[in-house]
């Protein structure tokens, strides 16, 4: 498929999406969102967040609408990273796995290559695409250094960062004009589940994996960090350090895993003194961006290109982003 072929498929997708929410009521909408990252921790849309520790398959979350089935499954490998991540839209099955994306079984690859160019024009972003994805349900693209997958059809959407080895955060979001009752290791929206129900009736059954038991082993980092960032945050500190170790242990050498961890709680401090202290600590470098965009903590969702000079509003959510350097375009 052209380049141009593909934007004005792409335009249509996002015609339907705007058309679809028209069914649901435009109150004001609330937004759940559960989120899993490092090697187990796993934020419910309600209540404290827990670890485990864990290469079987799980459901993420799992819901119905109209007596269609809506899920998210993930399994972990023995390096903490989720390896494969199986998403259900009305029938639609997408996998996520070995930096691909497969939609009924094609394969293809989101990639966004992008430089200056000739004249200081910004080269268009390319996909390597076999086959986008079925867009009667669902369109997947870049979103910021993400990559994002959202229904067509309801509010929902799954959003997920790729590492070399597999993907070391993931999150669902969803909006309360979504009625509709959850169920997964992200709990139900409303209602706080317990840790040990919600990992018992989220496992799908296998034989062949293991569940194990969190270790509990005092890690120098994760408690100077917390004892950094304690006045700008309103949480049970020890209970969150205490998942900080469980999450490191074994993988104190793994980037990849411990780097997300570090990164999710020091964002909620929203401080740029916390923002060097905690890369300094860690190490985290911040990541790299293609070309010659910069990488910033808060930027552009969609990056404006040649071929797309103005990204609709809908897309131009602040995010963690490579984005064109000042002046330049």
């Amino acid at each position: 498929m052209t380049t141009q072929r593909w934007i004005l498929a792409f335009c249509f997708s996002l015609a339907s999406v705007f058309g679809t929410v028209k069914l649901f009521k435009t109150n004001e909408t609330q937004t759940y969102t559960c989120r899993t990252f490092g090697s187990g921790i796993v934020q419910p849309f309600k209540g404290e967040s827990y670890y485990v520790r864990s290469d079987c398959q799980f459901r993420l979350i799992s819901f119905t609408v109209n007596q269609k089935e809506y899920s998210v499954t993930i399994r972990r490998g023995h390096n903490g990273l989720l390896v494969q991540v199986k998403i259900v839209i009305n029938k639609v099955t997408t996998l996520l796995q070995n930096g691909h994306v497969v939609v009924k079984n094609k394969k293809f690859e989101l990639r966004q290559k992008t430089g200056l160019g000739h004249r200081h024009q910004w080269r268009r972003q390319r996909l390597k695409v076999t086959h986008p994805c079925n867009r009667k349900y669902q369109h997947i693209f870049k979103y910021g250094i993400y990559n994002r997958l959202k229904s067509s059809l309801l509010p929902f959407s799954v959003t997920w960062h790729n590492v070399h080895g597999g993907i070391n955060s993931l999150w669902v979001t969803l909006e309360s004009k979504l009625n509709t009752t959850t169920s997964g290791l992200c709990g139900k929206q409303n209602i706080a589940g317990h840790r040990d129900e919600l990992i018992r009736d989220s496992k799908l059954h296998d034989h062949k994996c293991n569940t194990s038991s969190p270790v509990l082993q005092k890690n120098d980092i994760c408690r100077q960090f917390f004892q950094e960032i304690k006045d700008c945050v309103q949480y049970n500190n020890s209970h969150y350090q205490r998942l900080c170790e469980e999450n490191i242990f074994g993988f104190e050498n793994n980037q990849s895993v411990f780097c997300p961890f570090f990164k999710e709680f020091a964002s909620q401090c929203n401080q740029s003194r916390i923002n060097r202290f905690w890369r300094g600590l860690t190490k985290c470098e911040k990541p790299r961006c293609p070309g010659d965009l910069i990488y910033r903590e808060n930027g552009p969702a969609v990056i404006p290109s040649c071929s797309n000079p103005k990204p609709l509003p809908f897309y131009q959510e602040l995010t963690e982003s490579c984005a064109c350097p000042e002046g330049k375009f």
